[in-house]
């Protein structure tokens, strides 16, 4: 099932008042993980006794602290317990980041976690190249029972970096306006060797899929998510957002919109 979707603007960033004082009453656990490689990972888990725990993978740049991964975790509490981690070379955990080479260890780990808490049921939501981490861990285990992926490259090599668009400028002055909080990354070499999500996601068995993509994405253009779409097996869905910026951009621009496609689909899929 596609569908394409209008983004109606102005918007305004305005969370229901109930969520975010569901936000607060969770209880915050703060701790390390660690990767097959042994590299540290700090992540934040928000505990309410639910059975369900939503795993947020952000992408490239950003780290949990970043205010639109904040609004995330808003969104999905209080239906799931959250967990949200920064990947190896961002934030609080170690190593250098390695453009979806090894980030899949990232969230097997976190996935590892999750599963030895105890949740019966396991969701992940990704952006960008945090997206392309969760195709290749759930390519690889059982225990994944639904994702919504955000802004996913299909092939890192075909991002395609249209610098010259002006919403490249509108992401550059939101992190300035942020002051830069919650953005940065140590980084690796860009040419190891990298698995294709496009490949990975055919060999995906039982979990669900919901790809989103905005059609103004200037650095990861919305045909990446169409082909990961017709590449998945079992049951997905794909959202085009009309005037949809990249990846967390889109929860700063229609965050109802998001919180009703993330919600709805974790409702039918966990």
């Amino acid at each position: 099932m596609a569908r394409r979707l209008a983004l109606i603007l102005p918007v305004s960033l305005v969370l229901a008042a109930a969520t975010c004082a569901a936000a607060s009453a969770a209880s915050v656990v703060r701790g390390i993980v660690y990767a097959e490689d042994n590299v540290a990972l700090a992540y934040d888990q928000y505990r309410q006794g639910n059975d369900s725990v939503i795993i947020i993978c952000p992408g490239f740049y950003n780290s949990k602290e970043n205010r639109w991964m904040r609004k995330t975790v808003d969104l999905l509490l209080p239906r799931y317990d959250v967990i949200i981690f920064d990947m190896r070379g961002h934030g609080g955990s170690g190593g250098t980041f390695t453009w979806s080479a090894k980030e899949r260890l990232d969230v097997d780990a976190v996935a590892d976690y999750a599963a030895a808490q105890g949740y019966r049921h396991i969701g992940i939501v990704g952006f960008s190249l945090g997206a392309a981490a969760a195709i290749a861990a759930a390519a690889s285990r059982s225990d994944i029972d639904s994702m919504v992926l955000i802004s996913c490259p299909s092939d890192f090599n075909a991002i395609d970096y249209h610098f010259w668009e002006p919403e490249m400028l509108s992401d550059l002055c939101d992190n300035i306006e942020c002051k830069w909080e919650g953005k940065g990354a140590r980084v690796a070499s860009m040419l190891l060797r990298k698995d294709r999500p496009l490949d990975a996601v055919g060999r995906i068995q039982r979990t669900a899929m919901l790809f989103v993509h905005g059609d103004r994405d200037w650095v990861v253009k919305e045909r990446h998510s169409k082909k990961l779409y017709d590449a998945a097996k079992g049951r997905k869905r794909l959202e085009i957002i009309r005037g949809g910026l990249h990846a967390e951009r889109l929860i700063q621009q229609q965050p109802r919109m998001m919180a009703r496609l993330i919600s709805d689909w974790f409702a039918e899929t966990l």
